[in-house]
């Protein structure tokens, strides 16, 4: 019976990252989510770390605040539905991460899901890709435009494998590593992602302990720094054509990026937009802002407009086949938290950020611990980074809230077990 439900929990926590990746509805993710969870408050008790708590409360507290100021702000009853669900989701899926490997006997089994799911989408990627350049000539805007943009199940798999190469951290024989390692690598660059290059390093400085305040991790920093710095200033010295199809189509966006997030475009030519798209993510952010500082007394700023709200592009946008002038959600996870919350959900999110972050500081007895913490700490620097351009944990297709669920679990799970080892080894 035991193995029956371990298996079951297997199962669970094998649909909850497989399906935000392959079906990016989160109406479906947070009905099968709201089965998982009753499904796991039946099946047995469930005790939760310190930890986990104070992970999820500045979420749970940004839900409250965003439902209340639902009361004040007109919406019909699907856009506040559709809302609850997407704040809801990351809440839902972090205690499912938890629970769900809590359950698990054998820890390590969440590294071989992942890398091995990463395997898997990675080959489903290249088959993709390579179809695609069979039928059309080599465009990285159209592979990226038709296919998947981005993978974080294959950033975290290659993540875990190149850390890992000593197997100081989880024991893990896989065999053919070279070629699974070719499959990911390949499917990464393919991605053209400039999200899963910029997180992957996120996440490697991070375990590698180079993100804390110290004089390594300062040194570590400044050099990434310069890199960063000195790769726009190439970039910036260079012509780049929006209108190229390969390499320099990639690196145009690369260029591109800041300008893309912080200069909005005011000029609209309803006949071409391109200088909007360049500018897209800044243009929906302003405004946001605009309609904030429109409510009565200002008190959106504060208190946001709630459940349901809606951003008014000022014009219909051809985002679709009828064109959308009204959005629920933009881009920038910052504004969208402040259009929906206000200034006390964003310090709220602000508090969520920053306590994943210093779990790094945390004193670890074992390099076990040490690890888990650093991952905790890199999952709160992913966040602020995909925050700022893919709504971060509140994206469709997250399940980094998962891992999440999942560390915070392994950190309660290895803290205890070296407890238990030390008093038995006091006693004897």
């Amino acid at each position: 019976m035991k193995l029956k439900v371990e298996s079951i929990n297997k199962v669970m926590l094998l649909t909850l990252l497989f399906l935000p990746i392959a079906i990016t509805s989160t109406e479906i993710n947070i009905i099968i989510s709201f089965l998982f969870f009753g499904v796991v408050v039946i099946m047995s008790y469930n005790k939760f770390s310190t930890t986990l708590i104070n992970t999820i409360f500045p979420l749970v507290l940004i839900l409250i605040i965003a439902c209340i100021s639902s009361f004040f702000y007109p919406s019909t009853f699907y856009d506040i539905l559709k809302d609850f669900a997407y704040l809801l989701k990351p809440i839902l899926f972090i205690v499912l991460g938890y629970i769900l490997i809590s359950k698990i006997k054998n820890k390590e089994f969440i590294f071989k899901v992942i890398i091995y799911m990463g395997v898997f989408f990675a080959i489903i990627h290249l088959i993709q890709v390579f179809t695609f350049l069979i039928e059309n000539p080599f465009n990285v805007g159209d592979i990226r435009s038709q296919l998947k943009k981005s993978n974080p199940i294959e950033l975290i798999a290659i993540v875990f494998l190149f850390v890992n190469k000593k197997q100081q951290y989880f024991s893990l024989n896989l065999k053919y590593s070279r070629f699974i390692k070719f499959l990911l690598y390949s499917s990464f660059i393919l991605y053209f992602s400039r999200t899963m290059l910029v997180t992957v390093f996120i996440f490697i400085l991070a375990i590698n302990d180079y993100t804390k305040i110290t004089r390594k991790g300062i040194m570590y920093m400044l050099l990434f720094l310069f890199l960063v710095i000195s790769f726009y200033i190439f970039l910036n010295n260079i012509d780049l054509s929006r209108e190229s199809t390969g390499l320099e189509n990639f690196l145009y966006k690369m260029k591109l990026a800041p300008s893309e997030i912080f200069t909005p475009s005011i000029n609209i030519d309803m006949k071409n937009h391109k200088n909007l798209w360049d500018h897209w993510r800044a243009y929906e952010a302003l405004k946001a802002m605009e309609q904030l500082v429109d409510t009565k007394y200002m008190l959106g700023v504060f208190f946001g407009k709630g459940l349901g709200s809606l951003v008014d592009l000022g014009f219909v946008a051809p985002l679709n086949s009828e064109g959308i002038q009204f959005i629920p959600k933009i881009h920038n996870g910052y504004i969208y938290i402040l259009f929906k919350t206000g200034l006390l959900g964003l310090l709220s999110y602000f508090c969520f950020l920053f306590y994943l972050y210093i779990q790094s500081y945390k004193k670890a007895v074992n390099s076990q611990i040490k690890f888990i913490n650093n991952m905790l700490s890199g999952i709160g620097i992913y966040f602020v980074f995909t925050t700022l351009i893919i709504t971060g944990i509140y994206n469709q297709g997250d399940i980094i809230a998962v891992i999440l669920g999942v560390f915070l679990s392994l950190k309660f799970y290895y803290s205890k077990q070296n407890n238990i080892n030390e008093n038995s080894h006091i006693r004897n």
